[in-house]
């Protein structure tokens, strides 16, 4: 059995911090400003959940496809190529809104360029200390979702040689076993960053609840 499915948790793991942060940052402008860049972070990542949605919408169909195609026997070759290229266009579409999120990271990058700085000019050195395990914490979720990309990209990838082999009438058991062995190996890696990624996030919320901890402390004691 072809298995799929990577499940994500999506950016709003940064959202919040700005309505947080700004209760107690005590007009710090450097904290303010780290605050706000992070909210336009979240901003960036808002297509993150809907394009999860869409690319497990269309990994369901393409399951759906290929039980099709293995329940269908070689004398409906015309069934099984037409199943096949469903399954294409379908894996064809994942790869559209897979861009997309890549696209809405990296956008969420380049606003984090400015959360480094202003975390870099806090001066509280508590504070300062919290804010920058929440920016390592940010770039190890980042490097997580990059390495995450290049997995799902060379299993999406493996998919189309599948789909692709299946139109071939001298597909022989040995070769299909094979490539399904390929498939199921990538999306184990698959699973295996999603997990990582995932952790990254619950990571990342862990600090900015110490670091708004931090804050309501500072303001407390001024």
């Amino acid at each position: 059995m072809k298995q799929m499915k990577r499940r994500i948790k999506a950016g709003a793991a940064l959202a919040g911090i700005c309505t947080l942060l700004l209760a107690g940052c005590g007009g710090q402008n450097p904290l303010y400003e780290m605050q706000d860049a992070m909210t336009k972070m979240s901003e960036k990542e808002a297509s993150f959940e809907k394009e999860q949605g869409a690319l497990q919408s269309y990994e369901k169909k393409e399951q759906q496809l290929y039980k099709k195609m293995i329940q269908t026997t070689k004398d409906h070759t015309k069934t099984v190529s037409n199943l096949s290229d469903q399954a294409l266009a379908s894996a064809e579409k994942r790869e559209e809104h897979l861009k997309t999120e890549k696209d809405s990271m990296d956008q969420s990058k380049k606003e984090f360029q400015s959360v480094k700085e202003f975390a870099e000019q806090i001066k509280d050195a508590e504070v300062k200390d919290k804010a920058e395990q929440t920016v390592k914490s940010i770039e190890k979720r980042y490097a997580s979702y990059d390495q995450l990309y290049r997995e799902y990209q060379k299993a999406l990838k493996q998919d189309k040689h599948l789909y692709e082999s299946l139109k071939r009438k001298d597909l022989g058991y040995a070769e299909l076993k094979s490539k399904l062995k390929t498939v199921n190996r990538s999306y184990s890696k698959v699973r295996k960053e999603s997990k990582k990624f995932n952790q990254y996030t619950d990571q990342l919320n862990e600090y900015k609840q110490a670091l708004y901890k931090t804050v309501q402390k500072e303001s407390q004691n001024s």
